[in-house]
């Protein structure tokens, strides 16, 4: 065989191992884009008709969305017409969606249709939104019943913790299987010791109730202002976080991240409320920036410890929903649970404080400590501000306590 043949033999053996190579990959490619074509079908089955369409989205056409460009108009319902309520509507009123508030008070009902404004909450910023159909108030069980009858609805839930439970337990009857509620509220539930999704579950009498939480660092006043602001909601089934995201991110003021960490989620957003209530204790105390950034610090990583023993992830705590929160409340005097902790150790009485104003810290602060004890974790600065708090021992024994621990290498969690 000459030099030239054995060139043009290799060069027949290359074509053609080539070819065959690029046969192989498109067939792999069309087997793969076949695969994933019956997975999104099988998704698709699982999702009742008022999700399917509430999504926005049909999920044997396009499997992944780009939730940046476009998006269908959602109804959205509020309950509760406090500070965080309404922010949280004109939040999702600028994200192109039509928004409704349910509160008990026709007076602010009525002022809120007529003059675009609650009248009891946050009452220098108007509702009305540029472009947009202006939020509406309702405040009778009729009207939320022909509300929440609409195919899809979103609910965003913004009560306090401690009344929740027992409203969605009252009220069961009005809420759609099918309704995805955003929870809000950033608290355990005392009588039960339940985090909140728990207890909104065993309420309504269901186990399949579509739930999501969202949580971070937000003042509702400062959302009203337009200050850049970020969130994470997260939910067992992710797509439900992303219909939550899509219908709260407006691209210009809120940012709202997915998590598929629930447990996580309100672990963070419900155990800052008693560290910060010891935020404030040092704050009274006169201790100085030196003292907070070491508690803040260390009760972060508590706050890991426990989120671990309860199933969450923890790198959640690190994220928006634990540090991120856990600063805002814990280093601001806007925080209630803050000044809660000054007004305490300047003598005031925990009933005195709690008749004006709801402070999620104090009850929060007893389940921290059930929880603890459940999971045989030690948690030094929790169990002080729960002493603290009911006056067990003295800011001064609180002090030495701490500083008087055996010392040891610090853990630096990865």
């Amino acid at each position: 065989m000459t030099r030239n043949d054995l060139n043009n033999s290799l060069l027949t053996l290359s074509l053609g191992f080539t070819l065959g190579l690029f046969t192989a990959t498109h067939l792999l490619r069309l087997r793969d884009r076949e695969r994933l074509r019956k997975a999104c079908s099988r998704t698709q089955k699982h999702l009742i008709k008022g999700q399917r369409a509430a999504l926005g989205v049909d999920l044997t056409r396009c499997c992944i969305p780009n939730i940046s460009k476009g998006k269908s108009r959602q109804r959205v319902v509020v309950l509760g017409a406090g500070a965080f309520g309404t922010a949280m509507a004109y939040a999702a009123c600028q994200g192109g969606n039509e928004v409704v508030i349910y509160m008990r008070d026709a007076r602010q009902c009525e002022v809120m249709n007529r003059e675009h404004r609650n009248s009891k909450y946050l009452t220098e910023f108007s509702l009305h939104v540029e472009g947009e159909a202006d939020i509406r108030g309702i405040c009778t069980l009729e009207e939320l019943k022909e509300e929440l009858a609409v195919p899809g609805v979103v609910i965003i839930h913004a009560l306090p913790c401690q009344l929740t439970p027992p409203w969605f337990r009252e009220h069961k009857d009005l809420i759609p299987k099918d309704a995805l509620i955003c929870v809000t509220a950033k608290g355990l539930y005392l009588p039960t010791q339940q985090l909140m999704g728990h207890a909104i579950l065993d309420a309504l009498d269901r186990a399949e109730q579509p739930l999501a939480f969202l949580s971070g660092p937000s003042f509702a006043s400062e959302i009203m202002k337009g200050d850049p602001t970020t969130l994470v909601v997260a939910s067992d089934q992710l797509f439900q976080a992303v219909r939550i995201q899509r219908i709260m991110n407006n691209f210009k003021t809120l940012r709202v991240f997915t998590s598929d960490d629930p447990v996580g989620v309100q672990l963070g957003g419900a155990l800052k409320n008693p560290l910060a209530v010891g935020a404030g204790m040092i704050s009274g105390m006169g201790c100085g920036t030196n003292t907070l950034s070491a508690v803040v610090t260390r009760a972060s990583g508590e706050l890991r410890e426990l989120c671990i023993a309860m199933g969450g992830n923890p790198r959640t705590i690190d994220g928006l929903a634990g540090t991120g929160d856990l600063m805002l409340t814990c280093f601001s005097p806007q925080s209630r649970n803050q000044r809660c902790g000054q007004r305490l150790i300047h003598g005031e009485r925990v009933e005195d404080i709690q008749n004006n104003t709801t402070v999620e810290g104090i009850a929060t602060a007893d389940v921290a400590i059930v929880y603890a004890d459940m999971c045989g974790l030690e948690l030094p600065i929790f169990r002080c501000v729960h002493a603290l708090i009911h006056k067990k021992i003295t800011p001064e024994e609180a002090i030495a306590d701490l500083m008087g621990r055996p010392i040891h290498h610090e853990v630096v969690h990865h």
